[in-house]
């Protein structure tokens, strides 16, 4: 006996309703629950944990109209498709609350005009216009590329060499957020690198942040400029005087933020008491190891480090190696001192497990170094720590009356070290100061430009390749379907 139509016809609409659900479901999950993963070399189109962070921070529509001709000849018809890539991503992290625009000043002039009237703007070319609860940045794309622009001088085209567009963009999203700049002292006076010369690249990031790079010297002052956000001290050459010393010590008592990288090769006894004081001790050692060289034993004293997870700081940069150049001592900490003031002292970075603390690292060594149980400094060897006085326990809340951040190292900081790791730790420890402790994470990276470097030979293969074994492969697929068919 045959089931009745009927039931037949329910039968399959439940089905079909099943399925439809099931895929609706099934989309809607995919929607909220994915995973996008870039595996380009240069990870030009993956964003900056910063980034993601800073876009997080923006609760009520923001408005990015970039008024640029992707047809125009001019440098920045090279970063047009790198901007659009950038803005994707940038789509992709926030769905909601985010407007981009296109504006094409040859082919939609009615729109520029509205816009220059809007913004009360003479110019609209190569332009991006941010505009956030009624305040507004405007960026120059060409400031977006670095450009290697030689070939002018022989009537060729400038050569992009990088993709800066996150870098500035998040700058001044930044500034969005927060309109009022962070000031971030230097002291000098001391012997110290300069921000506008050895230090720049340092200098420059901090000025990303939407901050201000200042100078000061305590030589006149009698205290702590009352617009600085956080004091910055890097490889004194000689050691503060009582009264240096004495200024800081109670600006930091009262709440100041303060970043010191030691010069371990300077002798500063005041500058060491000072970080006593907040139970951070830089130890009389030299972090080294020994590595096996072909006819004989080196030292090497440049010292591989991980950044531990324990602070919001350090938590993006978790177990990043970053390199310390030349001397580096390691930290101790004053444990009974720090629950008498009531500070919390937590390690950034630790060297790498085959290095250790030598105390007898005096150069020329009569029977070389080796590790000394008792004598020398061995592992867990902390080069960086931070130590927050009158703290609350959950670092993510970001409130402390005042924060101290040491490292026994300062040559990475130079331009002719620093590295990207390198960078990235500092602006993170300079943003946890300015409290940005959220934002805190890896700096935007350069898409930097690359080129394939393939012989005749690889040429050659790679056009036969293309040219017969591709359309063979597909030929052989085609009979082998026609055969198995005919079978």
């Amino acid at each position: 006996m045959k089931p009745p139509r009927t039931g037949i016809k329910i039968s399959i609409g439940l089905q079909i309703i099943a399925v439809l659900v099931i895929y609706a479901l099934l989309n809607y999950l995919g929607f909220l629950h994915y995973e996008r993963r870039d595996f380009s070399r240069s990870q030009k189109f993956s964003l900056a944990g910063q980034t993601r962070a800073v876009l997080k921070d923006f609760k009520k529509p923001l408005t990015i109209v970039i008024v640029s001709s992707p047809t125009f000849l001019s440098p920045v018809s090279q970063i047009f498709g790198d901007l659009r890539s950038l803005m994707n991503e940038i789509l992709f992290n926030k769905r909601a609350g985010l407007r981009v625009e296109y504006v094409d000043p040859t082919r939609n002039l009615s729109r520029v005009q509205d816009l220059q009237a809007k913004y009360k703007l003479t110019s609209l070319d190569n332009l991006m216009i941010l505009d956030y609860e009624g305040r507004q940045r405007l960026l120059n794309i060409a400031e977006m590329g670095d450009f290697d622009l030689s070939p002018l001088a022989h009537g060729g085209q400038p050569i992009l060499l990088a993709f800066r567009g996150e870098q500035v963009l998040t700058s001044a999203l930044l500034g969005l957020l927060k309109p009022e700049s962070e000031s971030v002292y230097f002291l000098t006076g001391h012997g110290e690198p300069s921000p506008e010369k050895e230090l720049s690249n340092f200098a420059e990031a901090i000025a990303q942040q939407n901050a201000v790079v200042k100078s000061l010297s305590l030589s006149s002052a009698d205290a702590i400029p009352a617009d600085a956000s956080a004091l910055v001290l890097v490889a004194p050459r000689s050691d503060l005087d009582e009264r240096e010393g004495a200024v800081i010590g109670s600006w930091l008592r009262n709440g100041g933020k303060m970043l010191v990288l030691l010069d371990p090769n300077s002798t500063t006894p005041v500058l060491h008491s000072l970080l006593a004081n907040s139970g951070i001790v830089p130890r009389d050692d030299r972090v080294l190891r020994l590595i096996q060289l072909p006819l004989a034993t080196g030292i090497l004293r440049d010292v591989t480090a991980h950044v531990l997870p324990n602070v919001e700081v350090t938590r993006r940069l978790e177990g990043m190696n970053i390199l310390f150049p030349g001397a580096t001592q390691s930290l101790g900490f004053d444990q009974p001192l720090a629950q008498q003031e009531k500070i919390r002292i937590r390690p950034l970075v630790e060297a790498a497990e085959e290095f250790w603390g030598e105390t007898a690292y005096l150069p020329n060594q009569p029977g070389g170094v080796a590790y000394e149980d008792g004598i020398d400094n061995g592992q867990p060897l902390i080069i960086g720590a931070s130590a927050d006085r009158d703290a609350v326990e959950n670092d993510r809340v970001g409130i402390q009356s005042s924060r101290l951040i040491a490292v026994g190292s300062s040559q990475f900081a130079f331009n002719t070290s620093l590295t990207r790791s390198g960078l990235d730790l500092l602006v993170g420890c300079v943003n946890s100061l300015i409290d940005r402790g959220s934002v805190s994470g890896i700096t935007p990276k350069n898409a930097t430009r690359f080129s394939l470097q393939l012989t005749d030979t690889q040429m050659s293969r790679l056009a036969l390749l293309i040219v017969l074994g591709i359309p063979s492969l597909a030929a052989a697929l085609g009979i082998f379907v026609w055969l198995k068919r005919r079978t």
